[in-house]
């Protein structure tokens, strides 16, 4: 019988390495790809996260004005006069309803709807937290699925 030899030339490893090389250089371009889509998102929940912190921020700042008001209320009233001159001493965009006051923080297109019950003059806490919602309006723009 004949037997035949295969033989691989210098063609053959070089035709070889060429894959080889044309392979990896494929997944670089693919983890490259992956990655900066991972920085693009990580990029924009940081974004997000940071704007909702903002308005907590806001939302806990206009509640130490509404503290100080309480405050400057409760040592001089107490009942229906009380409810009647923190009504009159609320700051510009805090509305009040019986003894829950609301408002509402806005930044680009989130808004942090607050309310808080007020207690009796001297009680403490001065106020409970009876809506602490975050709402976004409409989707980012640059949004991509």
């Amino acid at each position: 019988m004949n037997k035949r030899k295969v033989a691989l030339g210098p063609g053959a490893a070089s035709l070889i390495l060429i894959v080889v090389v044309l392979s990896l250089a494929m997944l670089a371009m693919l983890a490259q790809i992956g990655s900066r889509n991972d920085y693009s998102l990580s990029s924009r929940s940081a974004e997000m996260i940071t704007r909702v912190y903002e308005l907590h921020e806001l939302s806990e700042r206009r509640l130490a004005e509404l503290d100080a008001i309480l405050v400057r209320c409760a040592e001089n009233a107490e009942g229906e006069e009380y409810l009647k001159k923190v009504e009159e001493s609320l700051p510009e965009g805090m509305t009040m309803d019986g003894n829950i006051v609301s408002w509402s923080e806005p930044l680009d297109n989130r808004n942090m709807n607050i309310e808080v019950q007020l207690n009796e003059p001297g009680e403490m806490p001065r106020v409970e937290w009876k809506n602490y919602k975050l709402q976004v309006e409409e989707p980012e723009e640059d949004w991509e699925w």
